[in-house]
C-alpha cells in the first residue's frame, strides 16, 4: 500500500514538472522576475544565485541558508562564462557596482525558499573610514577592492534546486529512537542539512544512506521548523540498526512552507479600540434606585391655561380703540361729601 502511494505522489511530481515545460522554470522559482534571468542561468537546471551561508548578529535583512541573491538594483548578477561553459558569477563587476553605491543604499534582489518568495532588500553601505593600501597590479590579477564596510553576510555561488533538497518529517515510527530522543516534530520539522554537507547533492535515498553509514555515531542534522520559523541543529546518535526512527517525505509535496504572518505586538492601535464598549440599554428599560434611597414625592404640576390665539387677541384691541382712558367721572345725583374739619 505504502508503494503504491509512493509511485502516485511521483507521477503526480512528474505531471507538475510537464506542465511546467513550456515556461521551463518550475513554479517554485516562477516569483522571479523575468528580467533577473539571463539565458543560460533561465531554468529550473541552471538558475543560479548567491546563497547567504553566514550572517552576523547585527544583520537582521538576509536569513542564512535560505535566502538567494538574484540580483543586484533590478539587474542580474554580472557573470561570465568558464572554460566549459557554464556561468559563474564576476565578482570583479559585482565589487564595482557596489563601490560605486558606498555611502549610498543597494536594492538586493532576494528569493527565499520559504515557500519560494520574492522580495527586494535595501542594505546601507557606509564608506570606510580606515585608510588601506591598494595595489597598484592589473585589476585582473587581484583580488576586489571595496571601499565600504563588511555588510555582515557571507555567500556562496548555488543552484536554486538545493532548495528543494528538503526532507518533510512525517511521523515518529520508533518509539525512543534517535528522532524521538533528539526531540524532532513530525509535521512541524524539515530536515534541510547535514554536517559536511552531505545532503549537499539531494536525492530521495541520500538521507537514509547517510544514516546507514553513520550506525552506532552521531550525526548533526539541521533542522528547521515552520510554525516558529526556526532553523536548529540537532544531534542524533544512530543506534546500531542504522535508523533514524521517523519517515520523511521528500519532493514537490514537501518543500519548505512560506512561513505564517504573526501580528506584531509593536502595531498601532486607535485609541477608540482601547474603549470598553457599554452594553447598550434597551428602549423600554427602566432604571430602579437601590432599595435604601427613598423614592421621590410626585411634583405638583401647575395647570397651563391656553394662550390666546393672534386672532383673538387682534378682535381684542379693536374693540378697546373707542373706549376712553380718563377717570371715571361720579355722577350727579350722588354728590361727594366735602370733607370733615377737625378742631
Amino acid at each position: 500500500m505504502f508503494r503504491i502511494a509512493k509511485n502516485l505522489v511521483k507521477t503526480f511530481e512528474q505531471s507538475v514538472q510537464d506542465m511546467g515545460l513550456d515556461r521551463s522554470l518550475d513554479v517554485y522559482f516562477q516569483s522571479i522576475p523575468p528580467q533577473l534571468l539571463v539565458p543560460g542561468c533561465d531554468t529550473t537546471a541552471t538558475v543560479h544565485g548567491l546563497r547567504v551561508l553566514r550572517v552576523a548578529e547585527s544583520q537582521l535583512q538576509l536569513c542564512s541558508f535560505f535566502d538567494y541573491i538574484v540580483g543586484i538594483d533590478g539587474e542580474p548578477l554580472p557573470t561570465t562564462a568558464n572554460q566549459h561553459g557554464f556561468l559563474h558569477p564576476d565578482y570583479q563587476r559585482i565589487f564595482a557596482l557596489l563601490n560605486a553605491r558606498s555611502g549610498n543604499s543597494v536594492q538586493l534582489n532576494v528569493w527565499s525558499a520559504k515557500g519560494g518568495v520574492y522580495r527586494d532588500e535595501y542594505l546601507q553601505l557606509q564608506p570606510k573610514s580606515a585608510v588601506e593600501d591598494v595595489s597598484l597590479e592589473p585589476e585582473a590579477s587581484q583580488p576586489a577592492h571595496c571601499v565600504f564596510e563588511p555588510l555582515g553576510f557571507s555567500v556562496q555561488w548555488t543552484p536554486l534546486l538545493s532548495a528543494t533538497y528538503t526532507y518533510h518529517v512525517l511521523n515518529i515510527n520508533l518509539p525512543g529512537g534517535p528522532a524521538m530522543v533528539s526531540g524532532i516534530i513530525p509535521q512541524d520539522d524539515y530536515i534541510v542539512g547535514c554536517q559536511d554537507g552531505l545532503l549537499a547533492t539531494g536525492g530521495e535515498t541520500i538521507l537514509p544512506d547517510i544514516v546507514r553509514a553513520r550506525a552506532g555515531r552521531d550525526l548533526e542534522l539541521y533542522v528547521y521548523n515552520a510554525p516558529s520559523d526556526t532553523l536548529r541543529p540537532v544531534t542524533v546518535h544512530i543506534g546500531p540498526e542504522g535508523r533514524l526512527g521517523c519517515g520523511v517525505g521528500y519532493g514537490f509535496l514537501h518543500r519548505i512552507p512560506a512561513p505564517a504572518i504573526r501580528p506584531s505586538s509593536d502595531a498601532f492601535v486607535p485609541a477608540a479600540a482601547l474603549v470598553q464598549p457599554t452594553d447598550p440599554v434597551p428602549a423600554d428599560s427602566v432604571a430602579v434606585p437601590p432599595s435604601d434611597v427613598p423614592l421621590p414625592l410626585p411634583a405638583h404640576r401647575k395647570k397651563r391655561h391656553p394662550a390666546h390665539s393672534g386672532a383673538a387677541v387682534a378682535m381684542q384691541d379693536y374693540f378697546q380703540e373707542g373706549k376712553d382712558a380718563s377717570p371715571r367721572i361720579t355722577p350727579a345725583g350722588t354728590p361727594v361729601p366735602p370733607p370733615q374739619s377737625s378742631r
